[in-house]
C-alpha cells in the first residue's frame, strides 16, 4: 500500500511542478516551455532568424529525463513512507 501511496503523491507532485514552472509566452512573440526540471517541449509564435538552431518542439531525451528524475524521486518517496509509516505493534502485555 505504501508503493501506491508514493507513486501517486510522486506523479501528482511532479504534474504540479511542471505546470507551475511552465512559461506560456507564445502568444506575445516569446517562447511556451513545459518541463520540470528540465524542459522538453518548446514552441513560439513568434519568427526566429535560425529556426534549424531554436531546437523547439518535443525533445524525448529531456523528456526521459525528467521521467528518471520522477522515477528516482517515487523511490526516494516510497524509501521514506516505508520507513517513517510502518505498522506499529500494540504492546503485548509481559505475563503472554
Amino acid at each position: 500500500m505504501i508503493r501506491k501511496d508514493a507513486i501517486l503523491i510522486g506523479i501528482v507532485v511532479w504534474v504540479i511542478l511542471t505546470f507551475l514552472f511552465m512559461e506560456n509566452n507564445a502568444a506575445i512573440d516569446g517562447f511556451t516551455a513545459i518541463g520540470f526540471p528540465w524542459q522538453f517541449y518548446r514552441y513560439t509564435g513568434g519568427k526566429l532568424a535560425y529556426v534549424d538552431q531554436s531546437q523547439l518542439g518535443f525533445n524525448f531525451s529531456n523528456f526521459i529525463l525528467d521521467l528518471s528524475s520522477l522515477a528516482a524521486f517515487i523511490y526516494g518517496a516510497n524509501i521514506f513512507l516505508q520507513r517513517n509509516l510502518k505498522k506499529q505493534e500494540p504492546n503485548k502485555p509481559p505475563y503472554l
